[in-house]
């Protein structure tokens, strides 16, 4: 199968580290170790020389911008450093990286490590990437299935459906539903216990959905970027503006909705089904490649799911929407999103 298992990119990582390096390299593999953020977990502990210099590994199957700050601010809270594991690191990424004081690693051999104890130093650059075909997602993590996780995600009950049921609620295939769920058994996040489907690790299957809805779905959403003909609505008044049935608030306003308040918005994000023109009719918008306004046309049945605010998008949906930028505060939001909403997926 064309796709990166977190193992595999471990391993690829860990050869061509030792072949630029030329002393022993070793990665130990490890459960996925929870923490204080539902969005980041361990794959591994890798080993350098002896004494062994050691760093946390983390995997990813693609690297986004918004990585930087996060973990930049997860290497401060952590006692060992922290590694990023990815296929293959351009030197524009590796320099911004190094910038924020995060080492990494990828299966080319390019590596940036820094450790005290024992002290360690490696910085390699340069390697030209492997010419292997690229990797694509699980089919679990697909789009079918980040819709089909979508719903089982944001209406627990879902999870005990039949598969006609399943089918019905997420307009995915029918014939989809049972290989999707069989998919998701075969990554050991969905177990069969006493009748019943149970996720393994639920912090996981958020994780794992967050990124591939940020991969694989959200980018085809045919965003289009918009500025307030009345710029203060921007400050006051966004909340008031006549929304319809067929557009809610995504990101940054749904935050506030949903939070009492809590963040007010800087950047607005909505999610409809109008066309082009009737969104700018009906919310006053202005045509702003730099705008500060985002309308994007919603996956299949995001709407359709039950939703905690009659203005915002499920708690899910903009759990996802505040992670997936590179801003500090919208990830301590989500935060708080998910301790208020969605604290049955730690």
């Amino acid at each position: 199968m064309n796709t990166w298992t977190e193992q595999h990119l471990l391993d690829l990582a860990a050869a061509a580290l030792q072949a630029q390096l030329q002393q022993p390299v070793q990665v130990q593999k490890q459960e996925t170790t929870a923490t204080a953020d539902p969005h980041f977990h361990l794959d591994g502990q890798l080993l350098i020389g002896e004494p062994a210099s050691c760093f946390r590994l983390e995997a990813k199957r693609k690297f986004t911008p918004a990585m930087l700050t996060q973990l930049r601010a997860r290497n401060e809270q952590s006692t060992e450093p922290l590694a990023l594991v990815i296929p293959y690191v351009t030197d524009t990424i590796g320099r911004a990286l190094q910038r924020q004081g995060v080492c990494y690693l990828d299966t080319a051999g390019n590596a940036y490590l820094r450790s005290t104890d024992p002290p360690f130093f490696a910085l390699i650059r340069g390697q030209r990437q492997p010419q292997v075909a690229a990797p694509g997602p699980h089919r679990a993590f697909q789009p079918a299935g980040v819709q089909l996780l979508y719903h089982l995600l944001s209406t627990p009950v879902l999870l005990q459906a039949n598969y006609r049921r399943l089918a019905e609620q997420t307009q995915v295939a029918l014939g989809s539903v049972s290989i999707l769920l069989r998919s998701l058994q075969q990554l050991g996040l969905l177990r069969k216990e006493d009748g019943a489907r149970r996720w393994t690790a639920p912090a996981q299957v958020l994780r794992r959905w967050v990124e591939a809805y940020g991969e694989v779905v959200r980018p085809k959403l045919a965003a289009q970027r918009y500025r307030w003909l009345d710029p203060s609505l921007a400050r006051q008044g966004w909340q008031d503006v006549e929304l319809g049935s067929q557009t809610t608030w995504g990101g940054e306003p749904a935050a506030h909705l949903l939070l009492d308040g809590y963040l007010l918005p800087e950047f607005f994000t909505l999610y409809s089904t109008l066309s082009r023109s009737e969104v700018m009719r009906q919310l006053r918008l202005v045509p702003d490649p730099a705008g500060n306004v985002e309308v994007l046309s919603p996956m299949p049945t995001a709407l359709a799911v039950e939703r905690a605010h009659p203005h915002a998008v499920p708690p899910l949906l903009a759990y996802a929407d505040l992670l997936l930028t590179a801003e500090p505060r919208n990830r301590d939001v989500a935060h708080l999103l998910h301790e208020h909403y969605l604290s049955d997926l730690a």
